[in-house]
């Protein structure tokens, strides 16, 4: 049996090597997408049973006090039904916004030069609707933030029907991309109940690329990603 020349060899791995190089983006991104839609699931299962729960001692969600104090309600009734978690207090600074433990990982900026943790997907920074101040924070065991903003301003134009605002971060703060629609999901508290943003929109509505879509094109795009990646059976099509 005649062996392969080095010459041989040389050609048939320059070609795995042109081969892989081809392939291997595309398996890394449907990783990251299928880590992304478990994460998101997950994270959205675990605050929603935690809501349950604590509305199973404490009466409807909608009627629980003291929700202008976001860190009181995570710590009142919600880290009681989530073992292992750490309620993050307020905090003044759109930098320390969710979890922060010190570390500033993201840098999104506009044209002050203002940085913050998270960015749309366009890479604007997202400053409303987390009106840094009012939102507190919650870490679960397995790095997941959920941030709670129990009060929209009156003057703020994201105002709208819903004041009970939910942020999951799948993967931490302190990890990023920090950007909505890859590893942050947004969300509203609509009466009893734990809904992504959006969700009383069309599939065609918060996928359209209009601003704020849950399209790469749209922007400041990514408001309703949690609303398209539910819609759309718990998968990431969009990037």
């Amino acid at each position: 049996m005649r062996a392969f020349t080095m010459a041989e060899v040389l050609i048939t791995l320059g070609i795995i090597g042109i081969v892989a190089a081809m392939t291997m983006p595309t398996v890394i991104k449907n990783y990251q997408r299928k880590e992304a839609e478990t994460r998101l699931k997950k994270a959205y299962s675990t605050i929603s049973q935690a809501f349950l729960a604590a509305q199973a001692k404490h009466g409807e969600v909608k009627d629980w006090e003291n929700w202008e104090d976001a860190e009181f309600v995570l710590e009142h009734y919600i880290k009681p039904e989530i073992k292992g978690a750490k309620v993050f207090p307020t905090n003044e600074s759109p930098s320390n916004l969710m979890c922060f433990e010190g570390k500033f990982p993201s840098n999104y900026q506009n044209g002050d030069k203002e940085s913050t943790q998270y960015g749309w997907l366009d890479n604007v920074y997202i400053s409303s609707p987390f009106f840094a101040g009012y939102t507190a924070s919650i870490k679960l065991t397995d790095g997941t933030c959920v941030g709670l903003n129990p009060v929209m301003t009156s003057s703020s134009n994201w105002q709208n029907s819903f004041s009970r605002l939910i942020f999951i971060d799948i993967n931490g703060s302190n990890d990023r991309p920090n950007k909505a629609g890859y590893d942050l999901f947004l969300f509203v508290v609509d009466g009893n109940r734990i809904m992504p943003w959006g969700y009383e929109k069309s599939l065609t509505e918060i996928s359209d690329g209009s601003d704020r879509s849950c399209k790469l094109q749209a922007y400041l795009g990514g408001l309703y990603c949690a609303a398209r990646i539910m819609a759309e059976s718990w998968t990431i099509t969009y990037w």
